[in-house]
């Protein structure tokens, strides 16, 4: 399955949350008219069957906020793009400790500068993986 189609329409989601808002407003719009079609079908008044449509909808504002979430939803699974990001947190803390045994220091502040990279790095890695599973210690 292409990801560039859905990534397309995620983007242009949040790009006009207006235009977004309208659609998904017309489209429960229909379905609420087709609703009050069927309802007088089956032999309601057409202002009974209009007023049974739009109750069993529910609140229809809710129903658009939480539709409107939905079509601006990310498309797919993030959690594989998270991994990449922790494993490349790693692998640079990982480069800039192999770096600071190898590179000679000539005072203080380098040595310092170096363990506090290691340590942000290796802080924003645990901070990421705590956040996405809160059992991790």
């Amino acid at each position: 399955m292409s990801r560039v189609k859905p990534t397309v329409d995620f983007i242009h989601a949040w790009r006009n949350p207006e235009e977004i808002a309208d659609e998904v407003e017309a489209e429960l719009r229909f379905h609420v008219q087709m609703r009050t079609n069927s309802n007088i079908e089956q032999g309601m008044t057409p202002e009974e069957a209009r007023l049974a449509a739009t109750q069993s909808f529910g609140d229809f504002d809710q129903v658009k906020v939480s539709c409107c979430e939905i079509k601006r939803g990310f498309p797919f699974d993030l959690k594989p793009l998270r991994m990449g990001v922790y494993i490349a947190i790693a692998c640079l803390a990982g480069a800039i400790s192999l770096w600071a045994v190898n590179v000679p220091h000539h005072n203080l502040f380098s040595v310092l500068w170096q363990l506090i990279a290691i340590a942000v790095l290796m802080r924003s890695f645990l901070i990421g993986r705590k956040r996405n599973n809160p059992h991790i210690d």
